[in-house]
């Protein structure tokens, strides 16, 4: 099992890059937040490449940030697990998006994208 924004668990969510090269130049970069974190405060990033979406783990950043996403870790649980989106959760004023916030009509496609595979889901614990 691998605990919710562990090293472990980010290492299992990475993809590896692309065959014969490495990831495209990112389309946008989110840096999410998470307050109150059995570890504290967690930052990560979520690179948007084309039509795909990695994470990247804290102290790993490949590009400046775009858009800043902060919420509390029982927010971004619910996200992971897919029992909320991260849209909702905005909506809903549990999470603040701050940067270009213009940059968030190419964010769109991030909205029907399940942001953690089931494998992964499956296996860990928060």
């Amino acid at each position: 099992m691998a605990q919710f924004l562990s090293r472990d668990w980010f290492e299992q969510l990475s993809d590896p890059p692309p065959e014969g090269g490495g990831w495209d130049e990112p389309d946008l970069v989110i840096e999410v937040a998470v307050a109150g974190a059995p570890e504290g405060e967690v930052r990560y990033q979520l690179v948007v490449s084309g039509s795909r979406v990695r994470a990247v783990a804290p102290g790993e950043s490949t590009s400046p940030a775009v858009l800043r996403l902060a919420s509390d870790y029982a927010t971004i649980s619910e996200v992971a697990r897919g029992r909320l989106s991260a849209f909702e959760a905005l909506a809903a004023g549990r999470a603040k998006i701050s940067g270009d916030t213009s940059a968030l009509s190419s964010a769109q496609r991030l909205a029907g994208l399940d942001l953690v595979p089931p494998a992964l889901r499956a296996v860990t614990t928060f």
